[in-house]
């Protein structure tokens, strides 16, 4: 018959490796990458007015933007450079798209550590969960289509 202290010696063997099961368990999760919208300062090319030293503005007021401009071609450079800097904070994460004419940044699959390195980066404004949301277009659940009542047809 096994002793007491044996006994009691499994049950502490087998607690801790349920605990060390369940940290890694919870380590995958701690690294999970979900995709987020990252915002960076400068100006889209749509609303750059001017300012960085030796880039031409690209949004004239009242006039359409030229997205092949040597001006918004060259700032679009800029932009680029910039957000390849930020993400070079992140290195590895999987960047899905990069934008410059109305918005400035980037969507990337981060992790939380990636988040929390990119939120204190003085270049970035805001770092944003993204999220697919389901249009409501006034045609009823289920793809019904609501009419109107015949007299107002």
């Amino acid at each position: 018959m096994p002793s007491t202290h044996w006994i009691l010696a499994s049950i502490a063997g087998v607690s801790s490796l349920a605990g060390a099961v369940q940290t890694a368990e919870q380590a995958p999760d701690a690294q999970m990458r979900r995709p987020y919208i990252v915002q960076l300062a400068a100006a889209p090319l749509a609303t750059y007015t001017g300012g960085v030293p030796g880039l031409a503005p690209t949004a004239a007021q009242g006039q359409r933007l030229d997205t092949r401009s040597e001006a918004a071609r060259r700032y679009t450079a800029y932009l680029e450079e910039r957000q390849g800097a930020v993400l070079a904070l992140v290195a590895g994460a999987p960047v899905q798209y990069r934008y410059t004419v109305t918005l400035n940044g980037f969507a990337a699959m981060l992790t939380p550590a990636e988040v929390a390195r990119l939120k204190a980066h003085p270049e970035v404004t805001q770092v944003s969960p993204s999220t697919m949301e389901q249009v409501n277009d006034g045609n009823g659940a289920g793809g019904q289509r609501q009419l109107p009542p015949d007299n107002q047809r």
